[in-house]
């Protein structure tokens, strides 16, 4: 991966930095190391490196001092820990993280060194691959699962409303980049016409795509389903609809959002996609704020000169992990989806779970013998199956069990879960020729 220079020339200053500072700056630069950021701290004025450190630690400190009541009720609610859906998809991607790292090495290691290769430099590199198996192989089997165990089409394709939008955005910051840091072409001031030109086309095609999805969310099936899924999420088990303990908060928060979507006049029939010019424009002029002003802002601060501009390849990899956080965010809520539904029996989530659990053993078992990694006595077969075997054993007598009366066609959807878990296989070869290509250029 190549490296870049935070400050290539600057002057140092005749009375060394204390030893403090630098036990920062060394830190910062493991940090960057293994977050595989291309920025070298150590080699260049010590104070403006501290301060490259310092002001994003303060910026992230005072983001946390203000939410520093919601985050502590949130960490200190039963709901939070009782939430199993969220427990099991964090240790699923810890697995699928160790289940890559440990497949990479190409020769026997022990569990430790493994593990450290993993968090000194690999993280950056596998995170987007451990990512992106989750949320397709989540996704996947709850359709496959799903339907074998009787689930309602509607209630199938529920989940992946709450992740679309978020998709989408992806993809355009994605293009929005390549964009805007599109080369010039020549000299003199026409150069950069060609960028421009291409930042514009981005900017009015998202525009007019927001603008076509805020149309569509006020037809009135489309309301009706938000108002199926908000109460979904929020009603709780055995409660009939209309049912609930009065004066709840979350139906204070229903109405607001119904009542908010109702108060906007609906289309008209035919016109989804010829929205109205005003709100296109509108819409484009949100988007240029929010992608613009920080694109801007980062321009201004390389244009300086006390900073070397990036390149393509150093923004992308940046933005490579930015995406993978989305998709994480994209996978927590499509499994609250999965969790608040209703109709679907609480079997059929955790069948999910058990395979793609499953999958994460067959993805450790398929390279323990071209690249073993030992724990003590331990081989390397059990090192791969072990946890996952742990966990999936866990699950099916904890969460898919005690539910068998009440899950129609359980034998089934068992038995597709099981037999579901080898897909990972083909997943993999495919994502690694796709993003392990892209990371391979990239670096």
């Amino acid at each position: 991966m190549r490296s870049v220079t935070v400050i290539g020339a600057a002057a140092v200053s005749d009375e060394s930095p204390p030893e403090w500072m630098w036990r920062v700056i060394r830190g910062g630069q493991h940090v960057a190391d293994t977050l595989g950021i291309p920025i070298h701290l150590t080699t260049g004025d010590p104070y403006t490196s501290f301060g490259v450190i310092v002001i994003p630690v303060l910026l992230v400190l005072v983001l946390v001092g203000v939410q520093a009541g919601p985050i502590a009720r949130a960490l200190t609610s039963r709901d939070f820990w009782d939430d199993t859906g969220r427990l099991l998809g964090v240790a699923q991607l810890l697995l699928l993280l160790l289940a890559y790292a440990f497949g990479s090495g190409g020769q026997a290691r022990s569990f430790g060194a493994a593990v450290g290769n993993l968090l000194s430099g690999q993280l950056a590199d596998l995170l987007p691959m451990a990512v992106a198996t989750q949320f397709l192989l989540l996704s996947a089997l709850w359709l496959v699962v799903g339907a074998s165990a009787g689930v309602r089409r509607s209630d199938l394709t529920a989940p992946f409303d709450a992740v679309r939008g978020m998709a989408l955005i992806a993809v355009f910051v994605v293009a929005f980049t390549a964009a805007w840091m599109a080369p010039p072409l020549g000299e003199g001031p026409t150069a950069r016409l060609p960028a421009a030109a291409a930042v514009g086309a981005v900017l009015l095609l998202f525009g007019y795509l927001s603008a076509v999805s805020r149309g569509h969310e006020q037809r009135p099936h489309i309301v009706r389903r938000r108002r199926e899924i908000l109460e979904h999420s929020f009603r709780r088990r055995g409660e009939a609809p209309g049912h609930g303990p009065e004066n709840r908060p979350e139906d204070a928060m229903i109405a607001a959002l119904l009542a908010r979507t109702q108060q906007r006049p609906a289309p008209s029939a035919g016109s989804i996609w010829r929205p109205a010019p005003a709100l296109v424009l509108r819409m484009c002029l949100l988007w240029s704020v929010l992608l613009g002003v920080p694109a801007a802002a980062v321009t201004w601060v390389f244009s300086t000169g006390h900073f070397p501009p990036p390149d393509f390849r150093g923004v992308m990899r940046v933005e490579l992990a930015v995406l993978s956080v989305m998709v994480l965010m994209m996978v927590f809520s499509f499994r609250r989806g999965l969790d608040g539904r209703i109709r679907v029996p609480r079997a059929v989530p955790r069948l999910i779970d058990l395979s793609l659990i499953l999958s994460v053993g067959w993805l450790g078992l398929s390279r323990a013998w071209s690249s073993p990694v030992t724990l003590g006595p331990l081989p390397a077969w059990a090192v791969a199956l072990g946890p996952p075997l742990v966990i999936a054993s866990l699950v099916l007598v904890l969460g898919v069990l005690p539910h068998w009366r009440e899950t129609p066609r359980l034998a089934v959807a068992l038995t597709v879960a099981v037999a579901a878990g080898p897909l990972v296989l083909p997943l993999r070869s495919a994502l690694e020729h796709l993003l392990g290509g892209i990371v391979n250029v990239l670096g």
